[in-house]
């Protein structure tokens, strides 16, 4: 099973609703579609998401609360919420209605136990005549494996599956060899319990919505409800401690443990083990055992008592309102470092409840790790002055930890990336350039000119539209070489939870392809580098003619293109401006394969707010430098989202026309991380990968065909 995957990206620079018309006409790849079921707003979320449950004095849960009346505490730190929704429990057009899940667990249980267990739950799901107001699945945990019956709402037919014991064993799809999920009785019963739980809860982490789990089972030093100790080949404590509390938690999964047969006087000792583990050293089986679970996950432990079904139908209860809220995590020092967690409520007669706790990863911040040095172009070259001569190799590494706080333009790349300097440091030089291309020049590269009165700013605008309008238009069909050079970052704790695998970026792989702008619409051949099966990917188009309708459209509709300042080109003066739209009147979208939610395949899809910035020939109006930046959300699985596009003269047929010549595109996205215990696994935020494509064209050429008619020559005979 892999740890770690990654799926294909894809840039898109959806500016208006042509550019969406013309960018959707060439969709990635097939390989990597994905389901996106709406687009929405780009809006604040974090990375943890907990289910909150508020309930009154008599345990009945409460609605109609708002953010304002909650507190999260994260290791006593009030903590910042995120996002806050609420849900009445029985679904609607965006939140499935909680499901019950009710599991009896006869595992090594006297036959009289095991009999009371199911008659427990056939007489509540009778009740009412059999009228549930939740969807139910049943599992049956004996000792021959896991088995099912098919999910449903009726609970007369429910009941009579489960008294016939026509159950279907349910089969996993890898690791275990026998045909029980369980490997029989191999394990110890406790054990097994825990394999089962972990394997339906693996299953329903790939299902929306809120779930309660009721757990019907013995109770202390009876079958499951044993101490689970460790056998040889069993996994870490520590490792099957801190995944099951992720696993519940993504799963959004509360645990009820309900006990018959509850007589050992060390029944309660498991309220000793509620607290999360702080060190590996001391972690134990029974850190997760049922009751600790229970508790852990926001669920209840319901002690053996006169009335079984009655205490079902209370915890069912809490499948009424409930609310959602998110945030994100205080640093971690180190892996799996557990942070406690408390959700208090401003009223005092109400009680919140929810997962106490989890384990905070390094990588769930948004900052790079290891974080970059950050220099400005006067200290790089003072650097460069100081290293010259010096080995290649140590060069390279202290440019490889910069970043840069200014762009670095291609003059001035072209002024430092002298022959003195080897090819691994020239390389390092070419990153930290394309990676500042969202950046603002120095000050000195600023001109101190005079800005242009209104109605010089005015006429430059009138020369741009004239130009977006009319002269790319006629461009002449063609094709160029198109050289793409991928760069990509491998984060720390991608494998072995240690900086020892961390790159920063590097190239990945090098592609030359012929690109053809025809009638308006850009056509790439396909011969593409071959790739891995998910491997990252970044792919950009749309280069030629349709990122630049935006600005079009903000000319001709007067929608804020204001003067930014004059800058040095490569060619004399550059007029720049500026444009910027929020999210609430986006028609850009960002697009992320994919999401660890549901079977992975799910995109990440939003419409986010942006800015522009565009460099005009102030002579003609024409477009020489482009550049977009999507002001994300700094929680959306996507933390950047750039595209710089350079663009000058190029003498094609015997005449000059203003096509691309350079665009670096930059974005940053969390990967995604499979986590696997008891062969059964599920997906979770992983790090940030930052991924850059820096893409040349040259070779331009007129894309046509000609033909000559000659006269005078008589058809040959036959």
């Amino acid at each position: 099973m892999k740890k770690y995957t990654f799926t294909g990206l894809a840039l898109f620079l959806c500016v208006s609703r042509l550019a969406v018309a013309q960018l959707e006409m060439q969709p990635p790849p097939d390989n990597r579609a994905t389901t996106v079921t709406s687009v929405m707003m780009d809006m604040p979320e974090g990375v943890i998401k907990l289910d909150v449950l508020v309930t009154d004095a008599t345990g009945n849960p409460i609605s109609g609360l708002s953010a304002d009346d909650f507190g999260l505490l994260e290791n006593g730190h009030l903590q910042n919420v995120l996002s806050f929704r609420a849900f009445d429990g029985r679904g609607g057009s965006t939140e499935p209605p909680v499901k019950i899940i009710i599991l009896i667990d006869t595992v090594a249980l006297p036959e009289s136990l095991a009999r009371e267990e199911r008659l427990a739950v056939t007489s509540y799901l009778r009740r009412n005549g059999g009228r549930l107001e939740h969807p139910f699945s049943v599992f049956w945990l004996a000792d021959s494996g896991l088995w099912t019956v098919a999910p449903s709402e009726d609970g007369n037919v429910l009941a009579r599956e489960i008294e016939r014991s026509n159950f279907t064993l349910v089969r996993h799809n890898a690791g275990w060899q026998s045909s029980s999920p369980l490997q029989g009785l191999k394990d110890s019963p406790s054990e097994s319990a825990l394999k089962a739980l972990g394997l339906i809860a693996c299953d329903e982490r790939k299902k929306p919505g809120r779930k309660l789990l009721l757990w019907v089972g013995p109770g202390w030093g009876v079958g499951s409800g044993g101490y689970a100790e460790k056998v040889q080949g069993s996994p870490p404590p520590f490792n099957t401690v801190w995944w099951f509390s992720a696993l519940l938690r993504e799963a959004h999964l509360a645990l009820y443990s309900f006990t018959v047969g509850e007589t050992d006087p060390h029944a309660q000792l498991y309220k000793a083990y509620l607290a999360g583990v702080s060190e590996p050293r001391k972690a134990s089986f029974m850190n997760v055992y049922r009751k600790v679970l229970a508790v852990q996950s926001g669920g209840r432990v319901v002690d053996d008592g006169f009335d079984l079904v009655g205490e079902i139908e209370s915890c069912i209860r809490d499948a009424g309102p409930f609310y959602r809220i998110s945030f994100d995590p205080l640093a971690a020092d180190h892996p799996n470092e557990y942070h406690d967690l408390k959700v208090v409520v401003k009223r005092q007669e109400l009680t919140a409840r929810t997962n106490t706790g989890y384990y905070d990863q390094p990588y769930y911040s948004i900052d790079p790790i290891p974080p970059p040095r950050r220099v400005s172009i006067e200290q790089l070259e003072q650097l460069l002055a100081a290293a010259r001569g010096g080995p290649d190799e140590e060069l390279a590494k202290q440019l490889s930890e910069l970043a840069l706080t200014e762009r670095l333009s291609e003059q001035r790349l072209s002024q430092l990336d002298g022959e003195e300097y080897g090819k691994r440091s020239r390389s390092e030089l070419r990153i930290l350039a394309d990676s500042s291309a969202d950046l603002d020049p120095p000050a000195n590269e600023i001109l101190t000119d005079a800005p242009p009165d209104a109605k010089t700013q005015q006429h430059l605008l009138s020369l741009t539209s004239a130009y977006l309008d009319t002269t790319i238009h006629k461009l002449p069909d063609l094709s160029a070489s198109r050289t793409t050079v991928r760069y990509q970052e491998t984060p720390m704790y991608l494998e072995a939870g240690t900086s020892e695998n961390y790159q920063p970026l590097h190239v990945t792989d090098r592609s030359t392809t012929i690109v053809r702008y025809r009638h308006g619409y850009e056509i790439a051949e396909t011969n593409l580098p071959k790739r891995k099966l998910n491997d990252p990917e970044l792919i950009t188009y749309g280069i030629f003619g349709p990122v630049l309708k935006g600005i079009f459209d903000a000319i001709e509709i007067d929608e804020g293109l204001t003067w930014s300042h004059w800058e040095q080109g490569a060619h004399g003066r550059v007029a720049v401006f500026q444009y910027s739209i929020s999210s609430g009147k986006s028609l850009h979208q960002v697009w992320l394969c994919c999401l660890p939610d549901g079977d992975g395949k799910q995109a990440f899809l939003r419409y986010a707010g942006f800015h522009e910035e565009i460099g005009v020939d102030p002579e003609s109006g024409a477009i020489l430098r482009f550049r977009l930046h999507a002001d994300l959300k700094s929680t959306t699985p996507i933390a950047r989202s750039e595209i710089m596009i350079d663009y000058g003269p190029v003498e094609i047929g015997g005449r000059t026309y203003i096509c691309p010549q350079r665009s670096i595109s930059i974005m940053r996205a969390r990967s995604v991380r499979v986590l696997s215990n008891f062969d059964d696994a599920f997906m979770a935020y992983g790090p940030y990968v930052t991924m850059l494509n820096d893409i040349s064209f040259d070779h331009y050429h007129i894309f046509r065909s000609e033909a000559h008619v000659l006269t005078g020559i008589a058809p040959s005979e036959r």
